[in-house]
């Protein structure tokens, strides 16, 4: 048989295999499914999980500016599921949760030596909270988001997850919020301060009029009318433009916080294209404001100076654009959805400066001609101005406040809706115990299984005929019980094993070894010889020494001592001196012959095949009989016998 030959495995084999090394597969599966269970209740922490689940609002527009930004500006969309997972996950909105609840301390405690606890920083506690401790999740086909805190802390992670909603919600109103809101935000601050000099102005002219007598002329009050309505443009215009400077400001921040960028973000477009249309814009807007004071809005020279700044606002838009959008990497979901409103407010804030320097252009015309008035005319005006200016600047705030929070109310406001509150739960989430156990037992039985076969294939020693059969693939005969004549089936056995010897012709010689230390083997070819003197004259040689002792009787020949009837025993036992046993190879050759004459069959009772005195003897022999013990015979050792002999039976002896 080739040695390299591979065989594949049956359905019967493998079945063979299992019930031979049950004890592997089941030994395995148990220790498994045991260790599993060790793990789940003595080591295996309890891990808690606070869950919250989230409503983004659907996408809505802000309604557009107004004034001249109007002429540009479109509405603000509120970011989409996934962006409002980077917000919850980002830097800004964790460095809240860990500076509310102090988690650098903690961590720090937590930490085993000095070492680890210098490691622990704002950055690395907010790795770990993004990577280990908080999951945020879509719902398919819902707006909804769920957000997942898990920690073996479950008081620790119940404040966590409020903490975060919390965080998460302040951080989305700033990041969504819309104009309207800026306003609202300024007016509040501003009213308060109008109001006082309003006040003030109001004090100052009682006591002008109880000190001082004028009547202003038709110049005069044609002037201060127009000094009303261009401070009264001014005046708004300087709103607007404050509002969407602190607009400005806080998208800045937002991206600057959110993407936890080192330095604040810093954009100023000052390009020569924008310098020359920002001044081809205040002086088409001079003009404009000039027209106004002769025609109509509707009249053809009014209008073409009208699509003139609307041409040249355009154009300041498309540049800056162009410039922003360069500096920043619009494939980020974040910075993708905030860049749409950057462009927007930096170009409006743009527009509103040549708007200031036109309506400021137009007030120093008016000064220069207040100046030509009397003295007393001009300081009468001065207080009426600022008055009318204070009062128009209180009555402006007031309405856009109104305005402000009457349509902002209207609108949705872009602010996450919580639909399931964090609560503390009274079991963990981890580990599932039953699924743990059903995957300990589905583990188990692969080990197993696995253990089966390397046991097979690691296997050195014969255990059963299974193993001979894959070996030689031929089936040996199986010899169990007792070797003496009460065992009748040992019996039957060994008239099994001469019936194969005498399949394929009637064989003069026959040679019975084994291999590893069979004690049988004696028994077993004693047991042959006799069944062969049942036929014929037989002789037992003896290359072992194993008979001498067994009460033979002495013939003419001295080493040939008579057993039972028509069964002789030839002792050719070696000595220990190798010179010794060359003069018994040479005697015996001469005693071969004489034998051989004189003797129907001839049994030769061999060492061990691995014992290499064997070969001196095999010559002799036609036939073998080749003796595999259960537990003892080594696999390769025995497969090297088989090939080696020639015309062998196989016997496994268990």
């Amino acid at each position: 048989m080739d040695n390299n030959q591979i065989d594949e495995l049956t359905l019967s084999d493998i079945l063979k295999i299992f019930k031979k090394r049950k004890f592997w597969f089941w030994s395995i599966f148990i220790l498994t499914i045991l260790a599993t269970g060790v793990y789940l209740y003595f080591f295996a922490t309890p891990i808690y999980e606070i869950s919250t689940k989230v409503k983004i609002p659907a996408k809505s527009s802000a309604p557009s500016l107004s004034g001249a930004a109007s002429l540009i500006l479109g509405g603000t969309s509120q970011p989409g599921l996934s962006d409002e997972i980077e917000i919850i996950k980002s830097r800004k909105t964790l460095t809240k949760v860990i500076e509310q609840l102090n988690l650098l301390d903690y961590f720090r405690n937590k930490a085993k030596d000095k070492e680890a606890k210098k490691n622990i920083t704002l950055n690395s506690v907010i790795s770990t909270l993004q990577e280990k401790i908080i999951s945020v999740q879509p719902l398919k086909d819902t707006s909804f988001i769920e957000i997942k805190v898990s920690m073996d802390d479950k008081e620790l992670a119940y404040k966590i997850s409020k903490a975060l909603v919390d965080a998460y919600t302040e951080v989305s109103k700033e990041l969504n919020k819309d104009e309207n809101t800026y306003m609202i935000e300024f007016i509040e601050k501003q009213l308060p301060i109008t109001e006082k000099e309003l006040s003030e102005i109001e004090e100052k002219i009682t006591n002008f009029k109880k000190t001082k007598s004028v009547l202003p002329s038709k110049e005069a009050e044609i002037l201060l009318d127009r000094f009303s309505e261009i401070d009264k443009q001014y005046l708004s215009a300087q709103i607007e433009y404050k509002q969407l400077k602190a607009k400005l400001e806080e998208l800045k921040n937002n991206v600057s916080y959110v993407k936890g960028l080192i330095e604040k973000l810093e954009y100023i477009p000052n390009s020569p294209i924008i310098s020359t249309l920002r001044g081809k814009l205040t002086d088409y807007q001079i003009e404009y404001n000039a027209l106004l004071q002769k025609y109509s809005e509707d009249s053809p020279e009014v209008a073409e100076y009208k699509a003139r700044i609307e041409e040249t606002q355009k154009k300041i838009q498309e540049e800056i654009k162009n410039i922003l959008l360069s500096q920043l990497n619009t494939d980020d979901p974040i910075l993708s959805s905030i860049s749409s409103d950057l462009v927007s407010t930096q170009s409006s804030v743009e527009i509103y400066k040549s708007y200031l320097s036109a309506l400021l252009s137009v007030r120093e015309n008016l000064e220069k001609q207040i100046k030509n008035l009397p003295e007393l005319e001009q300081e009468y005006l001065s207080l009426q101005r600022d008055y009318q200016l204070k009062q128009n600047a209180y009555i402006l705030l007031k309405s856009k406040l109104e305005e402000a929070k009457l349509t902002r109310a209207g609108l949705n406001l872009n602010v996450p809706i919580i639909v399931d509150e964090p609560f503390i739960p009274e079991k963990p989430a981890k580990p599932n115990k039953k699924l743990t156990l059903a995957i300990g037992g589905v583990l188990g039985i692969f080990l197993g299984i696995l253990a089966v076969f390397l046991s097979e294939a690691s296997d050195k020693k014969i255990r059963d005929s299974f193993d001979i059969e894959k070996l030689i693939e031929k089936e040996p005969i199986v010899l169990e019980g007792n070797s003496d004549f009460t065992n009748l089936k040992f019996l039957n056995d060994i008239k099994t094993i001469a019936l194969n010897l005498l399949k394929d012709g009637i064989p003069k010689t026959i040679g019975v070894t084994s291999v590893g230390n069979a004690e049988e083997k004696d028994d077993i070819t004693l047991r042959l010889a006799e069944f062969f003197s049942s036929t014929g004259n037989t002789i037992l040689v003896d290359f072992e020494g194993k008979y001498i002792s067994r009460g033979l009787k002495g013939t003419d020949k001295s080493n040939i001592y008579n057993f039972k009837e028509n069964l002789d025993v030839f002792s050719a036992a070696k000595t220990s001196e190798t010179s010794e046993f060359l003069k018994l190879v040479n005697n015996f050759e001469k005693d071969f012959e004489n034998i051989k004459q004189n003797y129907d069959y001839i049994i030769f009772n061999l060492p061990n095949y691995e014992n290499p005195d064997v070969l001196a003897f095999v010559k002799y022999c036609e036939k073998f009989v080749l003796i595999a013990k259960k537990d003892v015979s080594e696999k390769e050792s025995f497969l090297k016998a088989y090939t080696e002999l020639k015309e062998a039976v196989v016997v496994l002896k268990r």
